[in-house]
């Protein structure tokens, strides 16, 4: 996964260009826009607050619930992604969510990874802060 992700953060980084390629996406009104702001902001906060929770759980009912709760934020946003109007960007934000995805799978069934998982933890809280700037452009 290395490899794959040498360039990635470096694109995640490019705030300027997702808020562009958001401003540019006018196909939708303003509500159904704002709508799907809030719905990939709350998916990007429930995925850092699942991925946190099952580093720290110790019960297994625990771990399952956020097990859970992570490769379902993960699979919506993956499904948000809009590659034709996305480009590159929606492609390495893909990328980075398969590469959480692979590091949850690994920490909960391989108990292995972690050091994947705490990259995968720093490359959602840049998302997310990216994500959040984009909201003044709304």
């Amino acid at each position: 996964y290395q490899d794959v992700f040498m360039n990635t953060e470096e694109s995640i980084m490019n705030i300027a260009f997702a808020r562009n390629e958001y401003k540019n996406t006018k196909s939708s009104s303003l509500g159904s826009k704002t709508e799907n702001f809030e719905a990939v902001s709350i998916a990007l906060g429930q995925l850092l607050t699942s991925m946190q929770g099952l580093r720290e759980a110790k019960e297994i009912e625990q771990k399952d619930a956020f097990f859970e709760k992570s490769l379902t934020s993960i699979y919506f946003l993956q499904k948000c992604l809009d590659f034709e109007a996305g480009g590159e960007l929606a492609k390495n934000l893909f990328r980075v969510y398969e590469f959480t995805r692979q590091a949850v799978l690994d920490f909960v069934l391989r108990e292995k990874g972690s050091g994947n998982m705490d990259k995968s933890v720093e490359y959602i809280t840049l998302i997310q802060e990216g994500w959040t700037s984009i909201e003044d452009s709304l």
